[in-house]
């Protein structure tokens, strides 16, 4: 069982040695750069670095570089990406056909950013790829495999697009590709990948087909949206993709179900085949690690801490504790600040109040769960005697 997950990244630099962006690579679950299937390489990416670690703490206000598959091209899930936030590496090792090509020119027409990764001179490779030069907004050079005399030659096919020297190690080799008219840089020279290391919190895989096949079958909105009362998890993770790109549907939310709907089932169902994606091929995608298992038993303990005060709690109050749990465990386990989620959401302030000061009912549940996460019954019990909860209903929750 692999507890944590991993996500390199290096940064990319212009003239001035300001960083303009970041590329992230792929790292399985010993954190080692082992690829077996690109999909499921990309896939997981994305999603350790939308749905867990977060675009803020991860890549911040500049871009994001992300290694890309041909079939992840040909779903719409790109879709479901800030255009504005991500370039998307070809490999030159992908295999350009006629859909891949029509792909490509439809998301450059939709604003979407492409860059070649090690890109050629190599007649083959110019074969292959001249055909996207014009949807094409960077391109990568290896300096260890570029015969830098090529760039003298006319005409220069790449001339129309932003050059970025990579593999850079000394000095001298930045300041002869700045010569050639390159505006950026990444290299050992300027900082080695860094490794970024998080609690995984991850759904299992049964959780997302169930959804998934609920979206296939073009299930009504209120069943999809009852579905997630029981999928803490994916709901955490969603809740994190929306903060990492899409805050637009968070400002004024009152519930995970309102987000769910401003989001859009399409969407959703993206997300979640992004999701199945990272998946494929993993050998334990049926576990829980004790992150997930930890953040479920929060969310089902504030329920049933709720449902002992009022035996009949309405829907608002179900929705109002379901993302009290989601918004203290994203800044318990995901290391998500609490100031910066509240400037995100505008919660009500009865919410704001029960994750802040722990007062009014839901405040109070909210501590009590804490208590009973350091096996402190009595603690808990304190908590709620006021709304008539006694130390043994307290103690049927803790086994």
């Amino acid at each position: 069982m692999h507890n944590n997950l991993y996500l390199a990244r290096q940064p990319i630099l212009s003239r001035a040695e300001s960083i303009i962006g970041y590329e992230f690579f792929y790292r399985n679950t010993y954190g080692e750069c082992v690829i077996d299937d690109p999909r499921h390489a990309t896939a997981s990416v994305l999603v350790n670095l939308l749905n867990q670690i977060g675009s803020t703490s991860a890549f911040g206000e500049t871009l994001a570089f992300i290694n890309t598959d041909g079939p992840l091209l040909l779903t719409d899930i790109l879709r479901t990406l800030p255009k504005e936030r991500f370039v998307f590496e070809l490999s030159a090792s992908m295999k350009i056909n006629a859909r891949i090509h029509e792909a490509i020119r439809y998301f450059h027409g939709l604003g979407y950013r492409f860059a070649l990764d090690n890109a050629s001179f190599n007649p083959l490779y110019l074969e292959a790829f001249s055909t996207l030069f014009p949807y094409i907004e960077y391109a990568k050079f290896d300096v260890t495999q570029t015969d830098i005399e090529q760039f003298s030659h006319a005409p220069n096919p790449y001339g129309q697009m932003k050059l970025i020297a990579q593999k850079v190690e000394f000095y001298e080799m930045a300041e002869a590709y700045e010569q050639l008219g390159f505006e950026y840089f990444q290299g050992f020279y300027f900082a080695h990948a860094h490794v970024i290391t998080q609690k995984r919190i991850d759904p299992q895989y049964m959780d997302v087909m169930e959804l998934f096949t609920l979206l296939q079958n073009d299930a009504p909105m209120e069943e999809i949206c009852d579905s997630f009362k029981y999928q803490g998890i994916i709901a955490l993770q969603l809740l994190q993709f929306l903060r990492s790109v899409h805050p637009e549907y968070l400002k004024g939310s009152l519930s995970i179900r309102e987000m769910i709907e401003k989001f859009g089932k399409s969407a959703l169902m993206q997300w979640l085949l992004l999701i199945i994606y990272s998946k494929s091929g993993t050998r334990s995608i049926d576990e829980k690690n004790p992150h997930a298992v930890f953040a479920q038993n929060r969310i089902d303990k504030m329920v049933a801490l709720l449902e002992i005060i009022t035996t009949e709690p309405t829907q608002a109050q179900l929705e109002q504790i379901h993302l009290i749990a989601m918004l203290s465990l994203l800044e318990g386990v995901m290391n998500v600040p609490m100031e910066s989620l509240l400037q995100t959401l505008h919660p009500s302030r009865q919410i704001e109040d029960a994750l802040v000061t722990h007062t009014g009912m839901l405040g109070r549940v909210y501590a009590a769960s804490l208590k009973l996460e350091t096996g402190d019954l009595n603690g808990a019990a304190i908590l709620l005697k006021s709304y008539g909860v006694t130390p043994d209903e307290i103690s049927s929750l803790h086994p």
